[in-house]
C-alpha cells in the first residue's frame, strides 16, 4: 500500500484515480469516506438553494439535438437566495433567449441557473456556499415556483466541443466509497 493511501485513510478520505477531461489521462480524486456501516457521508457539492425540493427530475435526451430535461427543477421562489454548490467563477450573468440566467464554472463542469440574477459579473470567484445571488427574473420554464440547476461538461457546441449535461443530483447526494485490495 503506498504512503499516500495509508495516509489518505487515516485522515478518513481516499485518493481514487479518475479521468480527467483530457484524453487518456488520469488524475487523483480526494474522496470522504464513511466509518461504518451507517456513518453519514457528506456531498461533494452543495444544494444551491436552501430546503431542497426536487420538482422534475433530469432526463436527458437520447440524442444531443433531441429535446429532454438536461437539469433539475428544485422548488424556490423569487427571492429565495443562490449558493455556489462549488468553488468556481462567475462565467455569465444575463438574458439568454429572453431567460435570465447565471452560470459558474467550476473548472471542468459549469452549473447553470434558471431563473437567477447576480450583482456579480463575469469573472468573480466563489467559493462553495457563497450567496452568489437569488432566484427571480424572466422564465418561461418554472414560473416563479422553482429552480432549474443545469451542470455540464465541455462547452457549448458553437464554441467546438461536445457537451455532456450530466444530473446535478449526483454532485449533491452523501456518497460512499468502500476500498478494494489490488
Amino acid at each position: 500500500m503506498s504512503v499516500a493511501v495509508m495516509f489518505a485513510a487515516m485522515m478518513n478520505w481516499a485518493l481514487l484515480r479518475v479521468p480527467s477531461a483530457s484524453a487518456g489521462e488520469e488524475v487523483f480524486a480526494a474522496v470522504t469516506l464513511c466509518a461504518g456501516r451507517q456513518a453519514a457521508c457528506r456531498a461533494v457539492w452543495l444544494w444551491p438553494v436552501g430546503q431542497p425540493a426536487v420538482i422534475a427530475d433530469f432526463d436527458p435526451p437520447d440524442q444531443p439535438w433531441l429535446s429532454g430535461h438536461r437539469g433539475v427543477d428544485l422548488q424556490a421562489s423569487d427571492g429565495d437566495e443562490l449558493y455556489a454548490p462549488a468553488d468556481g467563477i462567475i462565467s455569465f450573468a444575463g438574458s439568454v433567449g429572453g431567460k435570465s440566467v447565471v452560470s459558474v464554472n467550476h473548472g471542468d463542469l459549469v452549473s447553470t441557473f434558471e431563473p437567477a440574477h447576480t450583482e456579480g459579473v463575469a469573472g468573480t470567484a466563489v467559493r462553495r456556499g457563497d450567496v452568489i445571488g437569488e432566484v427571480g427574473g424572466a422564465s418561461d420554464h418554472c414560473d416563479g415556483r422553482c429552480l432549474h440547476w443545469g451542470v455540464r461538461r465541455g462547452r457549448l457546441q458553437n464554441e467546438g466541443t461536445a457537451t455532456t449535461y450530466l444530473d446535478p443530483l449526483a454532485r449533491v447526494r452523501p456518497m460512499r466509497i468502500g476500498l478494494k485490495p489490488d
